[in-house]
C-alpha cells in the first residue's frame, strides 16, 4: 500500500490539463487577464480567502482536500458526516478524490480501479458543473414563480427563466453576459434573494446526487477489473437484463440513498426534486430520451425509477415533483417546438 500512488496523484499524472487547485487556477487566470472585469477579480480573491479561512478552521488544508475543487470537497465532507454512524463506509468515503478538468462536455465518470494506485478516482468536467448551475438557476425561476400571484412579478420571472434557458443552450452568449457583470442594485438583490437561495440549494442537491451516483459505481464494484459485485437491493427488478443498464440503475439508487436518505433529506422538497432535475438536464442533450443506448438505460426509465424512489420516501412530494417535472419539460418543448419527438416524461 505504501508504494501505491493516491487517487489525487493518479489524477494529476493521468489527465492532460489537470491542476492541483482548480479555484486557484481560475483566480490566477482571471488576475493575469488585463481585460478581466474588476468585480470578477475581487470576487475570486474573496472566494480564495474564504476557502483558506475555512480550511484552517477545520484543520483540512488544500493538500488534504477530497477534490481539487473547494465546493466538491465540501460535498464529500457532507457525505462523510451523513454516515458518521457507519465507520466502514465513512473510511471508504475518505478514499474518494474528485478531480475537476476544464474539458468541454457532459462528463462525470468513476475511473476504473488501478492495481498500482489506491483510493477511488472520479473526474468531472467544468462544463458539467456549469450546466448544473445554469439549469438549477433556470428551474428556480419556475419553482419560485409557482409561489407568486402578482402578474407583473410572474412576467419578470418568466423572462428570467427564458434568458437563463437561452444562456444554458448558448455558452457564447453566456460568456458575453459574464463580461458585462456590474454591481447589483441592493433593492433588486433583496427581491431575488429567495429565488437565488432556491437555485443554490437545488444546485447543491443536484451536485450531491451526481457525485454520489459516481461514488456508487465505485462502491458497487462496477469499476473493478475483476468484475462486478452488485448489491441486490440497488437493482430495480423487471427493467432490463443488460448488465451495464443495471449498473446505472444501481448507481442511481445508491446515489439517492447516500445524498437523500442517509443525508436525512426525506422531507426536503428541493433535495427530492434534484435527481429528477439532473435527468431532465441530461435529456436536453439527448433528442431521444425514451431510447436506451448500448451502455445506458433510457433517461425515461431512469426518471421513472428515481420517481418511484421519491414516492417510497414521500408520496405527496413525489406527486408534486412529477407535476412540476411535467410542467417544465412541456414548457421547454413548447419553447422549442419539436425539441423532443415524444413527450417522453409522461
Amino acid at each position: 500500500m505504501e508504494n501505491k500512488e493516491s487517487a489525487k496523484e493518479r489524477f494529476l499524472g493521468t489527465f492532460l490539463g489537470a491542476v492541483k487547485d482548480w479555484d486557484m487556477h481560475l483566480a490566477e487566470s482571471v488576475n493575469s487577464n488585463v481585460n478581466a472585469n474588476p468585480i470578477i477579480k475581487e470576487a475570486m480573491q474573496k472566494m480564495i480567502e474564504e476557502q483558506e479561512n475555512h480550511g484552517n478552521a477545520i484543520g483540512l488544508g488544500r493538500e488534504v482536500w477530497y477534490s481539487n475543487d473547494y465546493f466538491i470537497h465540501c460535498q464529500i465532507l457532507d457525505f462523510i458526516s451523513y454516515v458518521k454512524g457507519d465507520q466502514d463506509l465513512g473510511d471508504e468515503l475518505k478514499l474518494i478524490y474528485v478531480g475537476k478538468l476544464g474539458n468541454p462536455g457532459l462528463d462525470a465518470e468513476a475511473i476504473n480501479m488501478d492495481m498500482e494506485s489506491e483510493g477511488y478516482l472520479i473526474k468531472i468536467s467544468f462544463e458539467m458543473e456549469l450546466n448544473l448551475v445554469l439549469f438549477s438557476n433556470f428551474v428556480s425561476y419556475h419553482l419560485f414563480g409557482m409561489q407568486r400571484e402578482d402578474k407583473d412579478q410572474l412576467i419578470k420571472l418568466l423572462l428570467g427563466a427564458l434568458e437563463t434557458f437561452l444562456l444554458f443552450i448558448d455558452k457564447k452568449e453566456l460568456l458575453k453576459k459574464t463580461e458585462e457583470v456590474h454591481p447589483a442594485d441592493p433593492k433588486e438583490r433583496d427581491q431575488t434573494s429567495i429565488r437565488e437561495h432556491i437555485a443554490s440549494e437545488l444546485f447543491e442537491a443536484s451536485m450531491k446526487f451526481l457525485l454520489s451516483h459516481e461514488i456508487g459505481h465505485h462502491f458497487l464494484k462496477h469499476t473493478e477489473s475483476k468484475g462486478r459485485n452488485l448489491v441486490s437491493k440497488f437493482i430495480p427488478t423487471d427493467v432490463t437484463s443488460n448488465q451495464l443498464h443495471l449498473d446505472e440503475f444501481a448507481a442511481d439508487n445508491f446515489g439517492f440513498d447516500l445524498s437523500i436518505v442517509q443525508g436525512k433529506k426525506e422531507n426536503n422538497k428541493t433535495f427530492l426534486l434534484a435527481p429528477l432535475v439532473v435527468i431532465l438536464m441530461l435529456a436536453l442533450f439527448d433528442k431521444t430520451p425514451e431510447e436506451p443506448s448500448q451502455t445506458h438505460p433510457s433517461l425515461r426509465d431512469r426518471y421513472l425509477n428515481l420517481l418511484s424512489r421519491v414516492t417510497e420516501v414521500n408520496e405527496q412530494i413525489a406527486s408534486e415533483n412529477q407535476h412540476f417535472f411535467n410542467f417544465v419539460a412541456s414548457w421547454i418543448n413548447k419553447l422549442i417546438p419539436g425539441y423532443w419527438k415524444t413527450e417522453w416524461w409522461k
